[in-house]
């Protein structure tokens, strides 16, 4: 699609609608979709629920999930008890038959606590992939729902971060919680277990918690910034990757490479500058975790527990559960503490994934809106006003008559209205007063879906997907046959370039179809457009970049293709237009005109002044220059 400004084909089109968020058009949060606000919490309620509505379709696998959870982290608080009744009730007692049952029950134990880590380690990951998947699907489906305008507004690099990378890291938040969960449980159970069985060596080993929390609290205040910073500069990496790529032969061509490298190591520096800050963080609180281990198990349990089992006051047994506690309660905390970044990361991520989803279309259905039945073409204007702008009016009072088969040109100068009209009749944006109507139906009140699949529209830059020439031919009409793609390619005159392919139709495109000439990408745009045998078909300025001998064909093919359907066309070369049954002059988004070449040239109106000032400029050497009318050739004055 081309970038250029208003009035410019389909680029055109999309700067138009740059001012959409402005104008207030249903699209709220449209312009927010920035990197520079998000900021991860540890644990986010709303992205929380969001992706529970994920799980739902595997509800079995988090079921076995948790309860193997569950299982596990009984027996992790299990072990250290039964290491004390075996001291206890077992060794000091010098009972053997207790000393092997105890051992079968630890033997048991031990045998759960694996079976159910395995069961854990299966299904969690089964569960998330599910969740990416699902994520993935929607985020695909919802995208194709946005306007035009949005991805116009937004670099590719930005969507192509959240609805890959973000998506990824969103995965990890089901594993992080379920994870999460299994370490809070462990925690509970260590204490429940330590109070239980001794409170006073508990709150004794457990001292030093508070200073943990303390330690936690301060870290993450630098951490969160660091992990965002993370984000926005995989997100700008991300956009210079695909700005570099797609116009690599501009790139080429102006010899930009160093300037462009210099400009992208910039920002590959701060990337790397902000996975080393994260890293610093991350690597300063692991040994402050560490340090508070050691000091929990010397103090609490060697020294205050040792003193209190030489006294009598403490049962050997109880000493060894305690320091095998304290190392597991530390245990979950460590994990937590390595977790507490990737829950922000996650959380932050899912703040992006879901600002994209919660994106509302700038053109919704109205929900009694109808389906469009077989149209025929009869197209009006009734009093129509837009803008993009508040104030700033596109068109002005637009009243228009198009006939069912009538062959309309929109004609006037850069910034007059011609593109904003057909993206108004295609319902790309809505109306801002008065209505269209289409065979007497305001266009508001149909579904947009079943209206739109009986037209066809071919832009200024033909774009092809990666595939045969017959896939992109029948692209919008699955069902067409072969027979109905190949009489679309002779209906445009690009049957015999196909068939001198080694493939034919067969024949595979390589990305955008650039192992073809642009003339015959846009025949095949041509026959794309009416495979599916609409009964309107609007161009905008299809023929502008194409030869001249390509145009002579595509006029050919046009007085076929066109014959019987409503058209609407938007053209700089008179050769395209003057033969329309109506020509629309529109001046400063109001019609100025409207009637054949003739006609208009004998009134001698902006149509006249038109073409002399293009007649001008084409014997002056600067044909296909300007938005104007350029004629194609002298004669056709």
């Amino acid at each position: 699609m081309r970038a250029a400004g208003p009035g410019g084909g389909f680029g055109g089109m999309m700067g138009g609608m740059r001012g959409l968020q402005a104008g207030g058009i249903n699209t709220p949060n449209m312009d927010n979709l920035t990197d520079e606000t998000i900021v991860g919490n540890v644990y986010d309620h709303k992205v929380v629920i969001r992706l529970l509505s994920y799980i739902k379709p595997y509800k079995r696998d988090v079921i076995i999930s948790l309860l193997a959870v569950l299982l596990y982290t009984v027996g992790n608080v299990s072990i250290p008890l039964l290491m004390m009744l075996g001291i206890n009730w077992a060794i000091n007692e010098g009972e053997l038959w207790r000393l092997h049952v105890v051992g079968g029950i630890f033997v048991g134990v031990t045998v759960m606590h694996f079976l159910a880590n395995y069961v854990q380690l299966v299904y969690m990951p089964k569960v998330g992939q599910g969740i990416l998947y699902s994520l993935r699907t929607a985020m695909f489906n919802h995208l194709q729902t946005l306007s035009p305008s949005f991805f116009h507004r937004t670099p590719v690099g930005r969507i192509m971060s959240r609805s890959q990378s973000d998506v990824l890291q969103l995965q990890e938040t089901f594993e992080l919680i379920v994870q999460s969960f299994s370490d809070i449980l462990s925690l509970l159970g260590i204490v429940v277990m330590m109070l239980f069985i001794d409170w006073r060596l508990a709150l004794v080993s457990m001292s030093i918690v508070p200073v943990l929390f303390f330690i936690l609290g301060y870290w993450q205040k630098f951490a969160r910034h660091s992990f965002m910073r993370i984000r926005r500069a995989i997100a700008m990496v991300n956009g210079e990757y695909n700005q570099n790529i797609t116009g690599v032969r501009v790139v080429e061509s102006l010899n930009r490479q160093d300037v462009n490298l210099k400009h992208f190591e910039s920002l590959n520096r701060e990337h790397l500058d902000a996975n080393l800050e994260a890293s610093r963080f991350s690597g300063g609180l692991q040994p402050m975790v560490e340090i508070l281990i050691g000091i929990g198990m010397g103090f609490g349990v060697v020294l205050v527990g040792g003193i209190m089992a030489q006294g009598g006051s403490l049962e050997w047994g109880v000493l060894v559960a305690f320091a095998l506690w304290i190392q597991r309660f530390f245990e979950p905390v460590r994990h937590l503490t390595m977790q507490y970044s990737q829950l922000q990361r996650a959380m932050a991520a899912g703040v992006r994934i879901f600002e994209v989803l919660d994106l509302k279309p700038e053109v919704i259905d109205e929900e009694d809106a109808e389906d469009m039945p077989p149209i025929k073409g009869h197209i009006r204007f009734e009093d129509v006003t837009f803008h993009y702008v508040p104030e700033v009016d596109v068109l002005i009072d637009i009243n228009l008559d198009i006939k069912p088969g009538e062959n309309v040109a929109l004609v006037g100068s850069t910034g007059a209205g011609k593109t904003t009209m057909v993206t108004l009749i295609h319902r790309f944006a809505d109306v801002t007063k008065g209505r269209i109507t289409m065979d007497g139906y305001d266009i508001r009140q149909v579904n947009r879906q079943s209206m739109v699949r009986q037209m066809s529209m071919v832009l200024q830059e033909p774009y092809l997907f990666s595939g045969t020439i017959s896939d992109n031919i029948r692209y919008s009409v699955q069902h067409a046959t072969d027979e109905e793609v190949i009489a679309a390619g002779k209906a445009v005159g690009a049957h015999e370039f196909i068939m001198g392919l080694e493939d034919g139709y067969d024949t595979v495109l390589a990305e955008r179809g650039v192992n073809l000439s642009v003339g015959q990408r846009q025949l095949l745009s041509f026959a794309r457009a009416i495979v599916g045998n609409p009964r309107v078909i609007i161009l905008d300025e299809a023929t502008a970049n194409i030869d001249t001998q390509t145009e002579l064909l595509i006029q050919d093919a046009l007085k076929r293709i066109l014959k019987g359907r409503t058209s609407i066309v938007i053209a700089h070369r008179l050769s395209t237009i003057r033969n329309a049954d109506k020509i629309v002059v529109l001046d400063k988004g109001r019609v100025a005109e409207v009637g054949n070449h003739k006609e208009l040239l004998e009134s001698g109106g902006v149509y006249a002044r038109l073409h002399a000032v293009n007649y001008g400029l084409t014997h002056a050497g600067l044909s296909g220059s300007g938005g104007g009318l350029v004629p194609a050739s002298a004669s056709d004055d």
